[in-house]
């Protein structure tokens, strides 16, 4: 009874269903929204794929799917591939200007990314924008774009360079070609030889529909241009925006171009979608224009926060099982870290809605262990984001650029300094007594203190990020208990995670020269947190639990 298993005559009666109620009602009784990106096609009419799908499962089973069921999506994999193997077809929802150009992925090089079809798009946007013809001819283009080519594009001969994208765009469906019939192609077939291009002189340019859009709405190309900006031409060169004829239309002002704006709000996912598209599920993934977001849910269901004392952001990676592995969202976040490049944070709070808080750049990626969806334990990356105004490198707080500068790419792998059972009690351990994995935890944290005493200029992730050795010591400790003397109770319920409810607090802040090590730390309830953090003597309580910490650390290292 897998939801893949559903008939031909259950479909047949899913289809019958809608026709009878209407797709807004059929929609309404299920709970499924308007497809995304495919549609049954049947007698000439057209129908939400995963809606079809799912409610064909009630006819062949008994019950319809919910939108949420596992196994189920609108997608290739799921909705389509069943449809199209009882014999439907099923179309693909015409992609937007925007999307369009979003979903140009340059090939990557080990110089870095192929930027042939950016710059051409770019340039033809501005052409677009300055009224000039839509379609010119193949000499015209290629004496126009060939010097970009070479200024912008990496390429030495830009003859030979502007030739790749003035075909390639074609598949993009974001270019067309007049009179291009005849030409000779490569010995790939990939596209013609520049011999047969120069003799032919076909014309090309943008769709009729897209240059019609950039015309009448200057606010499309805008947002198009600076899309493309930020996702390839980031920082932006001296006088790119004169070269293409963009000046009047972004200078000063570009990422003002971009969409949505800071700020802008939405109830769900599924609202961001269907205002700027893009994906809807995974927690890395870009909009349509083709930037990258990280989604942030303190719902969860990973831990993501703010770093202590900073604005700064602990970021945990894509992979909700298992090992984290550098794919997808996590390749994405790899690839933005290595050149410096921008993209938005969304945050969503408990009860609220999900906000493009802000702008950020990577700074920092570590390696450590954390707990996956199945409760086991699990390396997982811990992206560090820098909140940044806007996407334009010169607004950026000098503390950010001295911390990408100083970054290196490389990944900080901290799982050989702690083990899963240092934090997890349900984690079998080697059989290492806790006062042998105390000293093990403590003189790691001394070591990796003392590294960092000796930085001639420690950025804001060196003096802040917690060492998870440091806290794994004072977890074991402690005991699952509440560390303060004046303790009045510690509460018995655990946190959903089945973990103690406890806070590991530094006794002198690391804000004020407070060091990042077990007899600077003590694991305290919430009640005793908050009296040393906000109670009225709070600064008595501060003195005896730095003596209980430092009692509590050289007793466990006797």
């Amino acid at each position: 009874m897998a939801p893949s298993e559903i008939t031909r005559a259950g479909i047949l009666w899913a289809i019958a269903e809608h026709d009878r109620l209407g797709r807004e009602a059929f929609r309404e009784t299920y709970g499924y929204r308007a497809a995304a990106a495919y549609l049954l096609e049947y007698e000439g009419k057209l129908y939400d794929s995963k809606a079809i799908a799912g409610v064909a499962h009630k006819y062949d089973f008994g019950v319809a799917l919910k939108p949420s069921a596992p196994g189920l999506s609108g997608g290739l994999k799921h909705a389509v591939a069943w449809l199209r193997r009882e014999g439907f077809a099923v179309v693909e929802l015409p992609k937007s200007f925007h999307r369009r150009v979003g979903d140009v992925r340059p090939a990557r090089r080990a110089t870095g990314p192929a930027l042939h079809r950016p710059v051409l798009l770019l340039w033809a946007i501005g052409q677009a924008v300055a009224g000039a013809p839509r379609m010119q001819s193949w000499s015209a283009i290629r004496d126009a774009v060939a010097p970009l080519m070479v200024k912008y594009g990496q390429v030495e001969d830009g003859s030979d360079g502007a030739r790749y994208p003035f075909w390639a765009l074609t598949r993009d469906e974001l270019w067309t070609i007049e009179q291009g019939q005849g030409l000779t192609l490569t010995s790939r077939g990939r596209r013609p030889t520049l011999e047969s291009l120069n003799e032919a002189n076909p014309s090309g340019g943008l769709r009729e529909d897209d240059y019609d859009l950039l015309r009448s709405h200057p606010d499309a190309a805008a947002s198009a241009a600076a899309g493309l900006i930020l996702r390839y031409f980031h920082p932006l060169p001296t006088g790119l925006l004169e070269d293409f004829g963009l000046h009047e239309l972004l200078a000063g002002r570009w990422p003002d171009a971009l969409r949505p704006l800071l700020g802008e709000s939405f109830k769900d996912r599924e609202a961001i979608w269907s205002t700027y598209g893009g994906q809807k599920m995974a927690g890395i993934g870009c909009l349509a224009d083709g930037i990258l977001s990280a989604f942030s849910d303190d719902k969860g269901p990973y831990a993501d926060g703010r770093i202590p004392d900073t604005n700064w952001i602990a970021y945990v990676g894509d992979g909700l099982s298992g090992d984290q592995k550098l794919t997808d969202g996590n390749e994405l976040m790899a690839e933005h870290q290595s050149a410096g490049r921008p993209l938005r944070y969304w945050h969503k709070p408990f009860q609220g809605e999900f906000s493009f808080e802000t702008w950020a750049v990577i700074v920092q990626r570590r390696l450590r262990w954390g707990t996956g969806a199945d409760k086991q334990p699990r390396r997982e990356f811990l992206w560090v984001l820098a909140p940044v105004p806007s996407p334009e490198r010169e607004t950026w707080p000098l503390e950010v650029v001295e911390a990408l500068e100083i970054d290196t790419g490389e990944l900080y792998d901290e799982t050989g300094d702690y083990r899963p059972s240092d934090v997890d009690p349900d984690v079998p351990s080697t059989g290492e007594s806790d006062e042998d994995a105390y000293r093990r935890l403590a003189q790691k944290a001394e070591e990796k203190a003392e590294r960092r005493g000796q930085m001639k200029k420690p950025t804001l992730v060196d003096k802040y990020l917690r060492d998870p050795s440091a806290r794994a010591a004072v977890i074991k400790r402690c005991r699952n208990r509440c560390e303060s003397p004046e303790c009045a109770g510690h509460p018995t319920e655990r946190t959903t995670a089945g973990l103690p409810i406890l806070q590991v607090d530094h006794v002198k802040d690391l804000a004020k020269g407070g060091p990042d090590v077990p007899w600077n730390m003590i694991a305290l309830c919430p009640n005793c947190h908050a009296l040393k953090t906000y109670g009225e003597n709070k600064e008595k309580l501060r003195r005896l639990l730095a003596v209980t910490a430092r009692r509590l650390h050289e007793a466990k290292l006797k």
